[in-house]
């Protein structure tokens, strides 16, 4: 059996698609993590300054700008994810 296989029977597919699996553990780590809620926070703080002293095309500008570097984060993420994965990574620790 290969070891490619062998990681897809961690998730019983009928239960979650490892796919689906992937995405709902980086989920549920980041929205366990303290300080990033507090980042999080913190950005929509800043956020609501910046619209406040912005024209509405800035504002749109910018919301493009933040959707792609947060796509970008979240792809980075799960490529890590993935190579942590099949290097053998069960956990944090």
């Amino acid at each position: 059996m290969s070891r490619r296989s062998e990681r897809d029977d961690d998730f019983p597919p009928d239960l979650i698609d490892p796919e689906e699996a992937i995405d709902l553990v980086i989920d549920a780590v980041l929205i366990g993590s303290k300080p990033l809620r507090r980042m999080t926070k913190d950005i929509m703080k800043q956020q609501k300054r910046l619209r406040r002293s912005v024209n509405d095309d800035a504002w749109k500008v910018f919301l493009k700008l933040e959707e792609l570097l947060n796509e970008r984060a979240s792809k980075q993420m799960e490529v890590l994810v993935r190579w942590a994965r099949a290097a053998g990574a069960r956990s944090c620790r």
